[in-house]
């Protein structure tokens, strides 16, 4: 087999196990991810807002610095953007859930299952 049909079948089973796992967890699937920041910060948090044109120690959009990770979860709480124990109440909750230039990030939205496991978290009482 040549290395080009070699490298295509190769990324042809990536591309599937990685759809797989997106429809898994996004689907109904079990969500074994766990509802912690420790987990979220860096999973969640950094990649989508915390980045060099949002929410990071340089650009500060709207005052609003989201790391690092300390700074970031202190932000959240003592800001009242999470109310632990009532993702309702949280206004994380409607910015990540709101439509057009409202939402957070506003480039695309989380998926759901990101939007679960970050209400589940304050649900939690938002441990670290």
């Amino acid at each position: 087999m040549s290395a080009r049909k070699s490298r295509n079948r190769l990324l042809r089973s990536l591309g599937f196990l990685v759809f797989s796992a997106a429809a898994v967890a996004g689907c109904g699937g079990a969500d074994n991810r766990p509802a912690t920041f420790s987990f979220i910060g860096p999973a969640i948090i950094e990649p989508s807002c915390a980045t060099a044109s949002c929410h990071s120690a340089v650009a500060a959009r709207a005052n609003v610095v989201l790391e690092p990770r300390d700074t970031a979860y202190n932000t959240l709480l003592n800001r009242h953007f999470v109310i632990p124990m009532s993702p309702d109440d949280s206004e994380i909750m409607a910015l990540i859930q709101a439509q057009g230039s409202q939402r957070m990030p506003p480039d695309f939205p989380l998926p759901p299952a990101d939007i679960e496991l970050i209400s589940a978290w304050i649900q939690a009482g938002a441990p670290k």
